[in-house]
């Protein structure tokens, strides 16, 4: 925007017009409360030692000339931030403001934040914001293509301010996108400067310090030298992202980083907004059914997999419209022409169809007939099974193909498994809060939720599915479920569309431990429903959607509480958004 715009459009602000009388004629200088200051940081400048530039302003006056002659956002290089604060409130990264706050962001493309930066610090100037006493300030970030806008609060804990400015923000900027509230980091006072402990090869030192894959992966982007010392070092195996929204309308999907606390954008193709996704593979591959038709797309590389008509879609002899699909899993990666897609289907009955058979289609009922609720499904080592909902039984689908070639089941086994872990079948299936299966150390495994022993809030155990030999006296094909007491190097990430075991390497200094649970609870928080422990808001997302609040809740420590031993667990809760979050494995 030219710079005879930017006074044109400040002069439709109230704080702009009051500086001139009625008749053109200079008047008094109006007061700005509470005084206000600029803070300019300047990479280059930062670089030689100058810091901070600062510019306090207390009349609308001062703020118009300051804003028309420096700081305007398009006079800021790569790399600077802009803050407006309140005058004495520092915009630091360690203190009470830093530890106990938050902010609401939006992001635009290079270029576009001048006119929302403008109205932005009228409003607050200008006194707008009914909560207008829980805000610091406003800081502007220029990086590269893209550029941010952050509105700090005091306290991120007062959810009804929070809410308020954000939803004052947006009607202000006249702003339809979403915007969303990070709460800052509390141990940002904790970390130790590394320029404090650097030996002779810093950048090793500096590595090993970064937590994450994707800051690792940032770090090696910076400079030749950094890609040199972070190709020193053996890539980290990657842990799962939160998907944090699977439905929605937003242009841009949010993934939450549990390792960092750091939360991620993506953009999606425009055809793929508002899809609802069900199911996902390692490497970013996602799938949705909802708009039809059912599609495979690679979240990262926005690649989609070439499917046929007759894959596009689940049709049932019989029934009119489409089936609707709860769950989707894949055998391999759907590159593969080998991959098997199976489905969980609103008649809880499985669908399936292969990758590499266009013509084939999905399949519905094979050469068997059953009937059985389904809440879960899962591949291991090659084989299908299922968990009913019916006392939690485990079957196992035997899979052929019909005479077009695509998988259909030909026989369901009702698996005989003890229940000596479970509580008296009577109430068994009333006790249950969730359940799961999946792969653990080349074996299928479970986790159910359950309260376990009177006056406890339900948890995870984990048991791992064992083959009882004749000479303990069962017939043979006979099971057991044994409880696993620890889960060693590997941490789970359970969730309604997607659980997974992953190994978590000895070098990570992020958040995820091993021996953990980390779980995405399978519904949606009533709006009254109180989460009994600690929890923590890790962030707000408001769009057109609604207002969605997303909550971690550290459970518990490993060991024995109450008499009854437990894996140490880390829930994720939203309220507002339709759909829990969905685990998302970046690399295959």
């Amino acid at each position: 925007m030219a710079e005879g715009a930017d006074a044109e459009e400040m002069g439709k602000g109230e704080i702009a017009g009051a500086a001139a009388g009625a008749d053109g004629v200079s008047a008094a200088p109006q007061p700005v409360e509470p005084t206000w200051a600029f803070w300019i940081g300047n990479p280059q400048e930062e670089s030689a030692g100058r810091g901070n530039t600062i510019h306090t302003f207390s009349t609308a006056d001062e703020f118009r000339s300051l804003y028309k002659n420096i700081l305007q956002p398009s006079k800021l290089g790569v790399g600077a931030d802009l803050h407006c604060f309140k005058n004495k409130i520092e915009p630091k990264c360690e203190g009470p403001i830093r530890r106990n706050g938050g902010a609401w962001t939006i992001s635009c493309g290079e270029g576009k934040s001048q006119p929302l930066w403008l109205d932005t610090i009228l409003a607050l100037i200008g006194g707008k914001f009914e909560y207008g006493n829980e805000i610091c300030g406003a800081v502007l970030s220029v990086c590269g293509k893209q550029e941010t806008i952050a509105i700090w609060i005091k306290d991120a804990t007062n959810e009804a301010a929070q809410l308020s400015i954000g939803k004052q923000w947006k009607e202000f900027l006249e702003y339809k996108d979403s915007i969303e509230f990070i709460v800052h980091d509390s141990d940002a006072t904790a970390v130790q400067c590394w320029s404090s402990t650097f030996p002779d090869d810093p950048l090793d030192v500096i590595y090993n310090k970064v937590p994450s894959h994707c800051s690792r992966v940032r770090f090696a982007a910076v400079c030749r030298s950094w890609c040199t010392a972070a190709s020193r070092h053996p890539a980290l195996p990657e842990l799962p992202w939160l998907l944090l929204s699977p439905r929605d309308r937003d242009t841009t999907k949010r993934l939450y980083c549990p390792e960092d606390s750091k939360i991620l954008r993506i953009s999606l193709p425009s055809d793929f907004i508002g899809n609802w996704f069900v199911g996902c593979h390692g490497g970013g591959w996602v799938a949705s059914f909802e708009p039809p038709p059912f599609r495979i797309l690679n979240i990262f590389s926005s690649v989609e997999v070439a499917l046929s008509e007759k894959q596009k879609g689940i049709v049932c002899p019989g029934r009119l419209g489409q089936i609707i699909i709860w769950k989707i899993i894949f055998s391999k990666p759907p590159t593969s022409s080998d991959c098997i897609i199976a489905a969980i289907t609103d008649n809880h009955g499985i669908a399936l169809c292969r990758v590499g058979c266009p013509n084939g289609g999905w399949t519905t009922k094979g050469h068997v007939s059953y009937t059985m609720e389904l809440v879960d499904i899962a591949f291991c080592n090659g084989k299908l099974y299922g968990l009913t909902r019916d006392r939690w039984e485990l079957v196992k689908f035997e899979i052929g193909a019909d005479e077009d070639g695509a998988p259909v089941v030909t026989a369901v086994d009702r698996l005989v498994v003890t229940v000596e872990h479970q509580q008296p079948p009577s109430v068994w299936a009333n006790r249950v809060d969730a359940s799961y299966i999946f792969e653990l150390h080349g074996k299928l495994a479970t986790a159910v939720r359950s309260p376990w022993s009177p006056n406890l809030r339900p948890f995870f155990k984990v048991f791992e599915l064992v083959d009882i030999d004749a000479s303990e006296g069962m017939a043979h094909g006979t099971h057991k479920w044994t409880e696993v007491m620890s889960l060693g190097d590997f941490a789970l990430f359970l969730g309604p569309n997607s659980s997974k075991a992953v190994h978590v390497s000895a070098d990570r200094r992020g958040g995820v431990k091993r021996n953990h649970i980390y779980y995405s609870y399978h519904r949606r928080l009533a709006q009254k429903e109180v989460l009994l422990s600690t929890d923590l808001v890790f962030l707000t997302s408001s769009n057109a959607d609604g207002d969605s609040v997303y909550y971690r809740e550290d459970e518990s420590l490993s060991g024995a509480v109450g008499g009854v031993h437990r894996i140490g667990a880390v829930g994720y809760y939203v309220r507002g958004s339709p759909n829990p979050p969905v685990w998302l494995l970046p690399l295959a």
